[in-house]
């Protein structure tokens, strides 16, 4: 590996953790500063197993505590960490997706028994949390009396938020704000997880 020199760790960067910065509501947080050397490649990283990928960023910064539990802020773009490698003793090797977080708030429902024992669908408290949208696939339904638009998206999240099928997601703003319902879940990750979620709307 190369030789990084003190004045090649030029650009300043966030390193993020997500906490539950108040009830049911999970931000990125900065918990220290750090200088690096930062290169958007040609490449497209692959954050998401189910869901595209996108812009790619190559790191290097000082050997630190720092695990793809993390995350980092450079000029005000959310770096998606994907790998981390020793380059050498001194600095690190990070990859990185270019995303942008969207706000999410999530509702989920449990059953309880209710009067003369039946079952009744509760709401679960709302939990808040950023997440980053990615397209699966988009598709186009002609049924017998009426079309459907559908679109499908991955909803990829830190390891702490927890949905299950059937869970519903409001992207708070941006162009894909609207209200989604989760389809699948891929938890097995040990650094973040992925849901299919969809909406659909006649046309």
């Amino acid at each position: 590996m190369s030789y990084i020199g003190a004045g090649k760790l030029d650009q300043h960067l966030e390193v993020l953790e997500l906490r539950e910065t108040s009830t049911g509501v999970w931000e990125w947080v900065a918990v220290r500063r750090a200088w690096a050397q930062v290169e958007q490649t040609d490449k497209t990283n692959l954050f998401s197993k189910v869901g595209v990928g996108a812009r790619d960023a190559a790191i290097v910064l000082r050997t630190q505590p720092l695990t793809l539990h993390n995350a980092l802020r450079w000029r005000g773009q959310h770096l998606f960490l994907t790998s981390i490698t020793h380059r050498n003793r001194n600095h690190l090797d990070v990859a990185a997706a270019l995303v942008e977080p969207v706000t999410c708030t999530a509702q989920g429902y449990t059953t309880k028994m209710g009067e003369g024992n039946r079952p009744q669908k509760v709401e679960t408290d709302p939990v808040t949390f950023p997440g980053v949208l990615t397209e699966k696939y988009v598709k186009y339904e002609q049924e017998d009396t009426f079309a459907k638009s559908r679109r499908g998206l991955v909803l990829v999240t830190a390891k702490p938020i927890r949905l299950r099928e059937g869970d519903l997601v409001t992207v708070q703003a941006g162009p894909a704000a609207a209200v989604y319902n989760v389809q699948a879940c891929h938890v097995l990750d040990e650094y973040k997880n992925e849901y299919e979620v969809e909406f659909s709307r006649d046309v």
